[in-house]
């Protein structure tokens, strides 16, 4: 099943590090579950279940707040593991109960479900998951437990995988799981009209009893419906409107550390009308200032940088502190120092789904109380959310690939100017990229006359395979190289 090799007590079981699971095929359909299946959900708040969500039947669940894991059944062998490779083993009540149920598996099973632990107050949160699975040999196991809600692979000796739909699927889960108490097949209503689910959200997650639903249809869509919150943060920088340079495209959010250093957060190209774009770009415009960090947006242009000055409250459905992949997300550390931004070094953070801007907060400053990088904490568990941020010196990156060209167009000279270049930092920082790839493209003649793309590549084949088809797109007759 798994190494024995650095694991850690948890109660009179173990839980072991990441990487764990020795089985390759196993392993990555763990890690490939959460990038196709879980990372696919559609999120949605109340208001937009009867505008997104067609009429007929639909499998409705609440989602419970812990992480996702996997029981896998084989014989007598029988542990749970999670995307990241890490493996709880041993003798821990869950694990006994699933051992009361063997006999009803065929060959390997793997059901997916989430791994949460009993609320001391009211519904389980992750918080109280992470606190259950502390304190080695004192881990307070007993807490844990484990709801179902798919299954990857196997089943019982009548029917295993692959079913012909989702109903199938979950009556095959509830039929393996009958009768537990600490292992169960989540709730699950079946509902014929969007009123319905609205109905199921006010009960469960209004309520307080769930944190959300999850909704699947007949097909293969599933909608992730949660309530929306708000988040006070600093404007970091942004980008133009392509064609019209007076309106803000996007702009780019942190939050300030217990150290008063910021986090860079996300992007949020939501920004309500033409008039707050033009009326943002009067306040922002005149607060630039040099930065040794350069950000790109998911579109490839590049980051104004600002003086810290403005707080903004941001509307979202939800935070994730882990990638499809279920690697832990990681942002950089900036500091402004001496009317300039100096990059400090990447820690754990967050991305959050669906940032829409909600406004001006003239009622808020730029400080450690308004702007606190523990607002996320009241959503989601982060990894040293204190830790004390110092530099770290990296590599200098290195030029690879430079190449111009010109072309005189109505007696004005344009230029097309491509730059590749090894970061020479991934091994060290995984957030960063091994190449880059950047793309300036000027033409007098137009009417937003310079714009920039900026691709990252994992390795030198992949930045390769962008360089040229980059030139491809752009460099055609009458270009000349000049560089």
């Amino acid at each position: 099943m798994a190494t024995k090799k650095n694991r850690n007590p948890l109660g009179k079981g173990f839980v072991s590090e990441v990487g764990s699971i020795e089985d390759s095929t196993l392993a990555s359909m763990l890690r490939g579950y959460k990038s196709r299946v879980a990372g696919g959900y559609r999120a949605l708040t109340k208001e937009d279940i009867k505008s997104a969500i067609s009429p007929g039947k639909h499998l409705v669940s609440p989602k419970v707040d812990g992480e996702l894991w996997f029981l896998i059944m084989e014989g007598k062998d029988h542990w749970f593991g999670n995307p990241n490779g890490r493996i709880i083993s041993g003798d821990i009540p869950l694990l006994k109960e699933a051992a009361t149920l063997s006999n009803r598996f065929h060959d390997r099973t793997v059901l997916a479900g989430e791994l949460f632990a009993v609320g001391k107050n009211d519904r389980a949160r992750v918080g109280d998951l992470r606190s259950a699975m502390g304190g080695g040999k004192k881990a307070d196991v007993d807490r844990l437990g484990f709801m179902a809600f798919d299954l990857l692979a196997g089943g019982d000796k009548k029917k295993q995988v692959p079913f012909e739909n989702y109903a199938e699927t979950f009556t095959a889960i509830q039929s393996l799981l009958e009768g537990g108490k600490r292992i169960q097949s989540i709730r699950t209503d079946t509902v014929g009209s969007p009123g319905e689910i609205e109905n199921l959200f006010e009960e469960l997650v209004e309520s307080g009893k769930a944190e959300g639903l999850v909704a699947r249809d007949q097909g293969t869509k599933i909608y992730k419906i949660k309530p929306s919150f708000s988040i006070d943060m600093v404007i970091l920088g942004y980008t133009e409107k392509t064609g019209d340079p007076s309106q803000v495209r996007s702009i780019l959010l942190g939050l300030m550390r217990a150290d008063g250093q910021y986090q860079v957060l996300s992007g949020c190209g939501n920004l309500k009308t033409e008039k707050e774009r033009k009326s943002l770009m009067k306040k922002l415009k005149p607060l630039c200032v040099d930065s040794l960090f350069r950000h790109a947006s998911g579109s490839g242009e590049v980051y104004h940088f600002i003086r810290p000055e403005i707080v903004v409250e941001i509307k979202v459905t939800d935070i994730q502190t882990e990638n499809s992949s279920g690697d832990f997300i990681k942002s950089m550390v900036i500091k402004f120092e001496k009317k300039s931004w100096i990059p400090v070094r990447p820690l754990p953070s967050a991305s959050l789904i669906h940032p829409v801007f909600e406004g001006l907060r003239v009622d808020k400053e730029v400080n450690k109380t308004d702007i606190r990088f523990s607002q996320l904490q009241e959503r989601v568990v982060l990894q040293d959310p204190d830790q004390k941020v110092e530099s770290i010196e990296l590599p200098s990156s290195k030029i690879v690939r430079r190449e111009a060209w010109s072309k005189l167009t109505k007696g004005k000279k344009g230029v097309q100017k491509l730059v590749v270049w090894k970061t020479n930092k991934e091994k060290q920082e995984q957030s960063f990229p091994a190449f880059v790839v950047h793309w300036t493209d000027y033409s007098p003649n137009r009417k937003d006359p310079l714009k920039k793309e900026v691709r990252l590549s994992p390795d030198k084949n992949n930045a390769t395979q962008i360089t040229e088809k980059m030139i491809a797109e752009n460099i055609k007759k009458g270009w000349e190289k000049v560089v």
